[in-house]
Parts: structure tokens; sequence; C-alpha cells
């Protein structure tokens, strides 16, 4: 009978400690409801190292004589957007991010002068201003206290305002105005009494070849460029 006793004053303590845990992690949640929005809207700024992927010609010393490598170079560049989020699902939400990225690349062609017929390296710095126009499908993992794990993907249209596409000037690397990408990324949501803050690292995957065939010898060298670019971003709902 002391036995019994002592199981159930155990049991006992063990239902309350087990509820006023419960009673306290919905205390310590943050906007508890704020998941349930059909609609929201918000802003990012963010970090973006954008990069380019050179395709040569195979036996590029042989096709084309005193053309031996191309290197690529980035800079850290920035890009600010406006979020609207589309609630699917407890896990599912569509986002488009419209935006404004900023960034410059550097190509480095390993030549041999045609003048001086001397081993040089000539560089072409590649300045771009991107209207960013990304739609992402976002799975999200169950809301843990105040933090909850994401991963996003989807396509990128790109519009670049800098483009010297159609400039007449051998001195300029010329890439196209428009571009298509797939970006794939990693977050987290880290909710606060009034707004939420998202940590995220994106990839982007360039799927368009952005060479402009010209008479130029640096372009002759290359079957394609395509760009691939680090983004890390903060957002704020």
């Amino acid at each position: 009978m002391i036995v019994n006793k002592k199981y159930f004053i155990l049991f006992l303590l063990l239902g309350l400690s087990l509820n006023m845990s419960a009673q306290l992690s919905r205390r310590l949640k943050n906007n508890p409801r704020y998941d349930r929005k059909v609609i929201d809207f918000g802003f990012s700024i963010g970090l973006n190292y954008t990069d380019l992927r050179t395709r040569t010609l195979p036996d590029l010393s042989t096709q084309l004589p005193g053309y031996y490598r191309v290197y690529s170079e980035t800079s850290p560049g920035y890009n600010i957007r406006i979020i609207s989020k589309l609630r699917l699902g407890d896990h599912w939400d569509l986002n488009f991010s419209p935006g404004y990225a900023f960034t410059v690349r550097t190509l480095r062609f390993d030549i041999l002068n045609q003048f001086t017929l001397e081993r040089e390296m000539v560089e072409r710095d590649i300045e771009s201003s991107f209207l960013e126009f990304p739609v992402y499908f976002k799975f999200r993992a169950d809301r843990i206290g105040n933090y909850r794990m994401y991963l996003l993907a989807g396509p990128k249209y790109n519009i670049d305002l800098a483009s010297d596409q159609d400039v007449e000037d051998d001195r300029v690397f010329k890439l196209k105005r428009n571009e298509v990408y797939y970006d794939m990324g990693i977050g987290v949501d880290i909710y606060f009494e009034f707004f939420k803050f998202s940590p995220q690292i994106i990839y982007s995957f360039g799927i368009t070849n952005q060479k402009v065939v010209d008479d130029t010898f640096l372009a002759a060298g290359l079957q394609g460029v395509y760009t691939r670019g680090l983004l890390i971003n903060f957002t704020f709902e």
C-alpha cells in the first residue's frame, strides 16, 4: 500500500512537471500564430559573391594560338529585396522576392600580345546592376521554440541594367543582358516578439550562356560564360 502511494505521488509530480513545462514552453514562444498568416511581406539585405564560370574551346592552344587560359575573380556585392509570401500549407510557402543587386566580376586572360609577341595577363572588369525576380518554393520544418529551419528552391530571372551587350568596343568584354538562374538555399526563421528574422544562404546556378558573339580575340577562345553566385541574406518580416 505504501509502495502504491509512492508511485501515485511520483506520477502526480511527473504530471504536474510536464504540465508546467508545456505551459512554460507556450509562454516562451514569440508570436505563436505568426505562421498562420496567408499573406505576409518583408524585406531583405545581403552580400553576394558572384563569379563567372568560363568554358574554353577544346584544344585551345591548337585552335587559337596565343590563347592560354582564363581566370575569374569576384568582389563582394550587395543586394536588396522586397519579400511577399503566400502560405500554401503548414510546411510550404511560395515566395516572390523582386530586388536589386550590384556586383563586379573580373576576367583575367592569359594570352600572347599580338604586337609585342610577349605573354601577358589582360584584365576585363564587368560591372553589373541586376534587377532580380526570384520565385521560391519554401519548405519549413516543424517549429521548435522560437526557431524553424527551412529549405528553398526555385527559378530566378535577372536583367542587367549595366550590360554592354550592344556596345561596339573591342576593349570591352560583353555579357548578355538577360539571364536565367536556378537558386537553392537553406536558412532558419528566428521568432521575436514583434517580427521574424531569417538569416539564409542561397546558391545560384546560371543556366543560360551569357557570352556575346563578336569579333574580339578575347571572346574567340570561349565557348560559354555562365554565372554562379553565393548570397548571404538577412530577411525581416
